[in-house]
């Protein structure tokens, strides 16, 4: 019987602050080592990305600046010393979360006799570069490309030619022990003196004009009016916490809408407390994180049939999808859902499964590690 290769990872992620794509690295990387890797990750020292990893029990580097400002002594020292961490380390797999690393990673590996792999992960919901210089970076210096959903790599076509081979689809991954369906949202209705039978619905992400927010405030008015007991969670921080406060506080929906601010210690209650989550917006986060953490916690989605969302959410079977800013629509399916609960927790159930099958942090890390060792198969077969 074969034993599986173990690798000598570095991950490279040039961001400082816990949020973005800090957490769905961090879980990577917890569950490669849990696998037996040997495994390092840089990311901007001294703030809370690398508290966070500390804590974690990774081993975090602290000697490469990572700073995207292009500061040219610190690019210059850090080609150098990632250059020499791989030599001395005898790194096999370069892992690069956003375009500094990949820059950094491309360029300090010039020359090297045996370079390690370079994968890049597109966490991010943008088209990539396309000018002659990412054109070459993505084309020619990553040896695997990894997509969040199948239509972000779309966003590739006709603008960067990636080798056949070298790409694969990895959708995001949740802790379904965090998110689960017995947690109670007692506490958090208790808090903002919602009643325990009230249907509600809210969305969980950062307040921005993308994610759907006023969309949502536009349908407000047609539930209630056929929901009377309804109430909508608003969850997050943003640019437009102020606007929608000002907007809400002389409004009629004030005693319907609630907004909570930032919920980071009890998130997942958070979702508990809903009986129905939306997500109107992709923002540029790619996984659909906030889906993936409502289905995991046994909650139907409402989402835009856009991006990658089709992709998570099952219409008809975890949730609903609506027409990008239809009200009508949004309307429509929140009151089904709401009004329905039998409906909603068969839903429910069927979109916790949904995460268990393929979207939690197991499967992305097995994913992650089997698309590693093809490359490195299909390097070793060409030497």
């Amino acid at each position: 019987m074969s034993v599986e290769r173990q690798f000598r990872i570095l991950h490279l992620a040039s961001s400082e602050r816990w949020t973005g794509i800090a957490e769905p690295v961090v879980s990577l990387a917890c569950k490669q080592q849990e696998a037996g890797h040997e495994l390092w990750l840089a990311c901007v020292p001294g703030q809370s990305f690398e508290r966070r990893a500390r804590q974690n029990g990774l081993r975090v580097l602290s000697q490469f600046h990572l700073d995207r400002r292009l500061h040219p002594l610190r690019l210059f020292g850090d080609l150098v010393s990632i250059r020499r961490f791989v030599r001395e380390n005898g790194i096999e797999i370069v892992h690069c979360h956003l375009l500094h690393d990949n820059w950094l990673a491309a360029e300090a590996l010039l020359g090297v006799r045996r370079p390690p792999l370079v994968v890049r992960t597109f966490h991010r919901w943008e088209r990539p570069r396309s000018d002659p210089l990412h054109r070459w970076l993505f084309g020619w210096r990553n040896d695997l490309t990894i997509a969040t959903s199948r239509s972000l790599l779309a966003l590739f076509d006709g603008r960067v030619t990636l080798a056949p081979g070298t790409t694969r689809v990895i959708y995001g991954g949740v802790d379904f022990e965090r998110f689960r369906p017995d947690l109670s949202g007692e506490s958090v209705r208790r808090e903002f003196a919602v009643p325990a039978d009230a249907p509600a619905a809210g969305i969980v992400a950062r307040l921005t004009h993308e994610r759907g927010h006023r969309w949502l405030l536009n349908a407000v008015p047609e539930v209630a009016r056929r929901l009377p007991e309804a109430r909508f969670f608003i969850v997050g921080r943003g640019p437009l916490k102020r606007p929608l406060r000002g907007e809400l506080a002389s409004s009629p929906l004030r005693e319907r809408v609630i907004m909570t601010g930032y919920r980071r210690k009890d998130l997942p209650e958070t979702y508990a407390a809903l009986d129905v989550a939306l997500f109107l917006g992709m923002g540029s986060e790619g996984t659909c994180r906030a889906a993936l953490e409502a289905m995991a916690t046994g909650r139907p989605v409402i989402a835009t049939r856009a991006a990658a969302l089709p992709e998570i959410v099952e219409d008809g079977k975890t949730g609903l999808l609506v027409e990008l800013d239809n009200v009508g629509e949004l309307a429509e399916a929140t009151v089904r859902l709401l009004g329905d609960r039998a409906q909603r927790e068969r839903m429910g159930r069927a979109a916790r499964q949904a995460v268990l099958d393929r979207f939690c942090e197991h499967h992305r890390a097995a994913a992650t590690l089997e698309a590693y060792r093809a490359i490195w198969r299909q390097r070793i077969g060409q030497q």
